[in-house]
């Protein structure tokens, strides 16, 4: 149990989406979710019996079993909160639990293992990704995604700890991936080369994202270290003096003159927007081919 003096972390994020009504499309967002691994769908409580599964799907309790009042959704959302306050090495089942001051094994009836939750956690942040309806101007669409997709990964920054994993196939993200090509339909391009278009967008904000983190973590570093600006600045200028005299780097040494710091805070947008319209330059002028 958590104590009575905890900081529960926060459980909305700020700018988070709302969640998609699946009840609108009268589908049940489990049964979108490919047929590997572990199915968000399926009872996983871990010592559930094969009769005990079967009335779960069919809806109903096992006898002289009591399920608890705690939904998947909460838990997720408590995940996602412990993940955003304290980072992903923090995430642990009895972490969530804590905040949920409930059981650890309670949360078994939802989630099979934390790498099931991941997933789910994954899937619900797309949610967060708003992606326009089809204005008829691509490029526009595809800038619209990809700062929709840059923010909700700023706001969730341990997502970056998972880049590389199998991609979550939830319902949220095939929802956002439908919406996505939507927007390329009009220019009647064939599905893989529309799907390379969204990968290569989405590539390109996740390796911005990654460079941005980085910095971040490296300005609160300099910060936490209490450096002194005036010894820092001669330091660099001694290494700018120490790389110039071997007569090796000319071309970096004249960058180094001009005094701009790449990884400035202030010019993260800017370096951005630049690189985006960069890569929809390039797009535009290979489909047009």
């Amino acid at each position: 149990m958590a104590g009575d003096g905890e900081q529960r972390p926060q459980q909305a994020a700020p700018g988070a989406a709302r969640r998609p009504g699946w009840r609108q499309w009268q589908v049940d967002p489990d049964s979108l979710w490919p047929g590997f691994g572990v199915s968000p769908g399926q009872p996983v409580h871990p010592h559930a019996d094969r009769r005990d599964l079967q009335q779960r799907q069919q809806g109903r309790r096992p006898p002289d079993r009591i399920r608890p009042r705690l939904t998947r959704d909460e838990i997720v959302d408590a995940a996602v909160a412990v993940a955003d306050a304290e980072g992903a090495e923090a995430l642990s089942m009895r972490r969530i639990a804590q905040v949920l001051r409930a059981g650890t094994m309670s949360l078994y009836w939802h989630v099979a293992n934390k790498e099931h939750l991941l997933d789910l956690m994954r899937d619900m942040l797309m949610a967060e990704v708003e992606v326009p309806e089809p204005s008829g101007d691509w490029r526009a669409d595809m800038r619209a995604i990809a700062t929709s997709n840059r923010a909700m990964l700023r706001r969730h920054r341990w997502l970056m700890d998972f880049i590389g994993d199998r991609p979550s196939l939830g319902p949220n993200t095939l929802l956002s991936l439908e919406r996505a090509l939507a927007t390329l339909a009009p220019l009647n391009l064939g599905p893989t080369v529309a799907f390379n278009i969204l990968t290569a967008v989405n590539t390109y904000v996740v390796g911005a994202v990654l460079r941005e983190v980085q910095e971040i973590k490296a300005q609160q570093a300099e910060r936490a270290a209490g450096l002194d600006a005036g010894q820092e600045s001669r330091e660099r200028d001694a290494w700018r003096n120490q790389i110039a005299a071997t007569g090796l780097f000319p071309n970096f040494v004249r960058f180094l003159d001009t005094g701009i710091d790449p990884d400035a805070l202030e010019t993260m947008d800017e370096r951005f927007e630049f690189g985006l319209d960069c890569l929809l330059d390039g797009i535009a002028t290979r489909i047009s081919g």
